[in-house]
């Protein structure tokens, strides 16, 4: 008797690949094109180890009490001290050197008056990951997460939405991911930067300036490129020519201006242009925010300064809430004040502290998700008081929240269209690099400005089937004869763009 096929196993890659399968049935996609987008070209799995520093480990108060007799440790270079947001401390260089240190059974008690647990520093491995995509359109192309609940299949499925994100924007890049599964908050400046430059070291043979390049994504930044910048042209007799091989660098080293505000900006001109439609400005307007990250502070900045209120703010350590509107300048000041280990928004002196399920349940005019993946449930999106969905995150709407979003006519900008100012930007630092020019703020805004809403207004004419040609877009090649859910709509364009290629230039032998 032969046994029963399994049932395909449901994960997050699965369930963000719903969309595309939902969007190709709509088309009609050719089969072959199908199959080579249905998987990634690469899956890359690989470790990285790095020696970690001696550190120093809080004892609970109870535990404190069997060093009631130990005297303090005068340090007398406490900027040896680097202290994470888990408590302990790095002891950095010598540290204690000089020090009247006084040392009971491994244990030492400092100024601040708690005892710690000397630990000394031990190697340690990380796994890591880069998933390469599809690369039909151009280069492999996305950010380098560093978060501790990151796998195969995360990876998967952000590498499958770049390549939809580089074809909406229209940009010639494809898809890519990847990644350390680490809590950068628990290391070091110089434990991170030795296990920044081990990754690259192991990553360097998979990518390069034209085949696959990195941005910064969630527990990554500038610094982090730098690094890894530095690592992967080391050496090289043409350095500079490898500047693109990293986007999201500093102005300074060859990063592009506007492109740390990139996303949260091209999260705004979506919503602008959501409003402008309706003949409408953003003045007035109040929004609640999920995540105070990267994408979320610039996206609350620019929406306040065009008139916006912010009224309720989530990240992974707390709540506030100020019905009169919170002051984003202050709270960002607030996040990046160097005592705040947490960087969060958690003890803000301007607004109150509240708990998570109520902040979903805050009214407002738009709800910005610019956190994790998966963040609006079902559940949550029954009790939603908003108009306006404008996804900052990649993913952070289940299939069965789009579903009732739509039931409860709650109108969407899906993450494809509404975060893809981050890999616009990215592309125009590139384009810098390979030109060895360096354009302005202005220059690289308005460029994105025109960019999002083009193809922003593209999507809402497939959403509609209103196939026309204007001043600022043309929707009639894309239009399928009925109307579509926007995130469906944005999946159309993408795979459209996409088939083109497959499509006019065939396939290698």
């Amino acid at each position: 008797m032969r046994a029963p096929a399994p049932t395909p196993k449901r994960t997050v890659y699965t369930e963000a690949m719903e969309i595309f399968h939902r969007a190709a049935d709509l088309i009609g996609l050719d089969k072959r094109v199908r199959l080579e987008l249905e998987e990634p070209d690469y899956e890359h799995i690989f470790y990285v180890t790095a020696k970690l520093k001696d550190r120093l480990v809080p004892l609970a108060p109870e535990q404190a009490r069997d060093f009631a007799n130990l005297s303090v440790t005068q340090v007398r270079n406490p900027e040896g001290l680097e202290r994470l947001a888990d408590g302990k401390i790095i002891l950095n260089g010598r540290a204690l050197l000089g020090s009247d240190v006084n040392i009971s059974r491994g244990h030492l008690r400092l100024p601040d008056g708690n005892v710690y647990q000397l630990v000394p520093g031990e190697s340690q491995r990380f796994k890591a990951y880069r998933v390469q995509h599809n690369q039909a359109r151009g280069p492999y192309k996305g950010g380098i997460r560093y978060h501790r609940e990151v796998s195969l299949d995360l990876f998967k499925a952000l590498a499958a939405e770049m390549t939809w994100k580089t074809a909406i924007s229209e940009v010639p890049f494809g898809g890519g991911k990847g990644g350390i599964q680490i809590d950068p908050r628990s290391y070091g400046r110089e434990e991170l930067e030795n296990i920044t430059l081990r990754f690259m070291y192991r990553l360097k043979s998979l990518i390069g300036p034209n085949i696959d390049i990195p941005a910064p994504d969630v527990g990554t930044n500038g610094d982090i490129m730098a690094l890894m910048y530095r690592q992967y042209s080391d050496g090289e007799r043409e350095r500079h020519n490898l500047r693109g091989i990293v986007t999201g660098k500093d102005v300074r080293i060859g990063g592009s201006e506007g492109r740390a505000a990139a996303t949260g900006q091209g999260v705004a001109f979506c919503i602008e242009d959501y409003f402008a439609e309706k003949g409408e400005t953003l003045k007035g307007k109040t929004f609640t925010l999920q995540g105070f990250g990267n994408v979320g502070s610039h996206g609350a900045a620019i929406l306040q300064k065009m008139g916006a209120r912010l009224l309720a703010v989530n990240d992974a350590d707390g709540t506030l809430f100020n019905g009169d509107g919170i002051d984003v300048p202050a709270l960002i000041a607030h996040v990046n004040d160097p005592k705040n280990l947490r960087r969060s928004v958690l003890g803000f002196a301007g607004a109150q502290k509240i708990e998570k399920k109520d902040f979903w349940e805050v009214p407002a005019d738009i709800c910005i998700p610019a956190a994790l993946g998966g963040e609006i449930t079902a559940d949550v999106a029954e009790r939603l008081k908003v108009k306006l969905i404008a996804e900052g995150a990649n993913g952070p709407t289940t299939p069965e929240a789009d579903r009732v979003l739509q039931k409860r006519g709650i109108d969407m900008i899906p993450d494809i269209i509404a975060n893809a100012g981050g890999v616009t930007v990215s592309y125009y630092e590139w384009i810098q690099n390979k030109r060895m020019e360096r354009w302005s703020e202005a220059e690289v805004n308005q460029r994105l400005e025109h960019a999002m809403k083009r193809n922003y207004r593209i999507i809402r004419d497939i959403s509609r089937n209103q196939a026309r040609r204007s001043d600022t877009h043309d929707s009639r090649p894309f239009c399928i004869g009925k109307e579509v859910d926007p995130r469906c709509a944005a999946m159309i364009l993408a795979l459209k763009r996409i088939e083109a290629h497959y499509l006019l230039e065939g396939f290698s032998q």
